[in-house]
């Protein structure tokens, strides 16, 4: 009994000292658990209609963000999620795409073999390029008093997500949504979204298929609000046809 405590207290310690990209035992941080996909509307004309951008209570994160590439982690700016941290010389970049398809990086093809020599959990250090995103929005006056949600549904590979300098939330989902509640975090009028995605982590071993390897927030980004008390998820259950 000694020799497991002391064993598992070790490897306690141990993943205490990893990245959370190489960390197997963080895959995802603060996130709103899964559910159906939701969008209030403030009609039952408009809900049939099942237009998310007819709904005063969604908003379109997509169009041109700024971004930063590096070669690894060591080489991103640190600090860039600070509200007052200056992105003039940063590039432009649409959201959603893939940074590699916009001339950062190289797109990579594979069948069954990993981009690099796998030791799992670990990942290259050397080249494991980082895209730095930066975006601003404005808060609608008339979300006031109610729940704010930041939606993603799509960053590859590893991500994590800073609004107005605070931490959201933490995601290595590559090709599934990641949704933060930021009630807490947002403010009246401007507000600012900074990303961080790394290309490899320690669920790029779950990854690998016959397809390209590529990089970034490559799926839509927006934000959207509910009453304090609402219908959070459902379901349907259908009897076997006969």
């Amino acid at each position: 009994v000694i020799c497991i405590s002391a064993l598992s207290l070790a490897g306690v310690a141990f993943q205490s000292q990893l990245e959370d990209w190489e960390n197997p035992s963080v895959f995802a941080r603060n996130q709103v658990a899964a559910h159906a996909p939701l969008v209030p509307y403030d009609s039952i004309q408009a809900a049939l209609r099942v237009r998310m951008a007819g709904s005063p209570y969604f908003k379109s994160l997509n169009g041109t963000w700024k971004f930063h590439w590096s070669e690894n982690p060591a080489g991103a700016p640190k600090r860039f999620f600070e509200s007052n941290f200056d992105t003039s010389a940063w590039h432009d970049i649409p959201v959603p795409s893939n940074w590699e398809m916009e001339g950062y990086g190289h797109p990579m093809f594979r069948n069954t073999s990993h981009t690099f020599a796998a030791k799992p959990p670990y990942v290259p250090h050397d080249y494991n390029p980082v895209g730095s995103y930066r975006t601003i929005f404005t808060l609608p006056s008339e979300w006031n008093g109610r729940q704010i949600f930041l939606h993603f549904d799509g960053v590859k590979s590893a991500s994590t997500v800073w609004l107005n300098g605070k931490e959201a939330g933490y995601n290595e989902g590559g090709t599934e949504p990641a949704e933060y509640d930021i009630t807490r975090l947002v403010q009246p009028g401007e507000n600012t979204i900074a990303v961080r995605v790394l290309s490899y982590s320690d669920a790029t071993y779950l990854e690998c298929q016959d397809m390209w390897r590529l990089s970034g927030i490559h799926r839509g980004v927006y934000v959207f609000s509910t009453p304090r008390i609402h219908i959070r998820d459902f379901y349907v259950t259908t009897d076997l046809d006969r």
